[in-house]
């Protein structure tokens, strides 16, 4: 499979349906989980539309206000995934996160 794209006005249309507080909250948890995850060494690869390194930021940048989003994707064992933040602390996710991560 090759690198998995990013769907920016899927993400768009996302932050319309989510309303602006609730998509602030999602995005600001989804930042930091995509940014632990650059550093993971068992995770091969990140796209996430908020990270500078990623080839949709520009674009991303100019289409999502408020925040990117909640959905990150990233390649362990050249497998992509999706993870979806949520209303938790960031904190917590990235445990949740790290815990799976031991088991890949």
């Amino acid at each position: 499979m090759g690198e998995k794209n990013l769907d920016i006005d899927a993400l768009s249309a996302l932050s319309s349906q989510m309303g602006r507080e609730r998509w602030r909250v999602l995005s600001d948890a989804a930042q930091v989980v995509a940014n632990y995850l650059v550093c993971h060494p068992r995770v091969e690869a990140v796209r996430y539309p908020g990270l500078k390194t990623d080839p949709d930021f520009p674009r991303a940048a100019n289409a999502l206000v408020g925040g990117f989003g909640p959905r990150v994707v990233y390649r362990v064992a050249g497998e992509w995934r999706i993870w979806e933040a949520d209303a938790r602390v960031a904190r917590e996710q990235v445990m949740e996160l790290e815990v799976l991560l031991a088991r890949s």
